[in-house]
């Protein structure tokens, strides 16, 4: 049995901000989505291309498909870390995997993927050009372990 490399792991941090909060005071579930989109735009910055480059070269990335597991609560001003990697690579598509962990609780707050096709102005599918292919391919892997 063949043992998947590990994948380059980006991380973002923040403080989880009181608009993102419910009126228990628990961040609301929907706005993780965004924090895996800044995550995941940080990533591709920390590998050495931007969304705007990437954008700008004729390619952008369509989710697909979101898959969330929310395993712990967090809070208004809890510092919060997000993980995001790039665990699968075709010529088309993508899937990125996410962990957020609450650095004030010590707890795994969600684990996520996101599935990317690659589309061109029109929204048809299209492949990625070559050096975006072998940038992600590069740093694909497996993620960080619960």
């Amino acid at each position: 049995m063949t043992e998947l490399k590990a994948a380059l792991v980006g991380e973002s941090c923040f403080r989880v901000r009181f608009v993102e909060t419910d009126a228990m005071g628990i961040v609301h579930h929907s706005s993780y989505i965004p924090w895996l989109e800044q995550a995941r735009t940080d990533f591709c910055r920390t590998v050495g291309m931007s969304y705007p480059e990437i954008s700008a070269k004729g390619i952008d990335f369509m989710v697909t498909e979101l898959s969330v597991k929310y395993l712990s609560p967090s809070f208004f001003d809890n510092e919060i870390v997000v993980r995001a990697w790039v665990e699968k690579v075709g010529r088309v598509s993508c899937r990125f995997g996410y962990q957020i962990y609450n650095l004030t609780t010590g707890k795994i707050c969600l684990g996520a993927t996101t599935e990317h096709a690659a589309v061109n102005r029109d929204g048809k599918i299209q492949r990625m050009f070559p050096e975006l292919y072998q940038l992600l391919l590069q740093h694909a892997g497996s993620g960080p372990v619960k």
